[in-house]
């Protein structure tokens, strides 16, 4: 991670190697990742991007797939 350098949801997409379609289908099922608003730009925290990828692993390793 870059510091305290918050990503857009491009960035965020093109770190985590997702598509935008699967960002928002994730966020729609509930499973993305917290956002702010700034200005009128949807943004991730450094610390929302790691809170988002624990909980992602610790989906996985419920479900057997570690």
């Amino acid at each position: 991670m870059d510091g305290d350098h918050s990503d857009t949801i491009n960035e965020f997409c093109r770190r985590e190697r997702i598509c935008r379609a699967t960002f928002y289908n994730l966020r729609k099922a509930g499973k993305g990742p917290r956002v702010m608003l700034v200005g009128d730009k949807l943004r991730i925290s450094p610390e929302a991007r790691a809170d988002w990828r624990r909980e992602r692993e610790a989906e996985a390793t419920t479900a057997g797939r570690q």
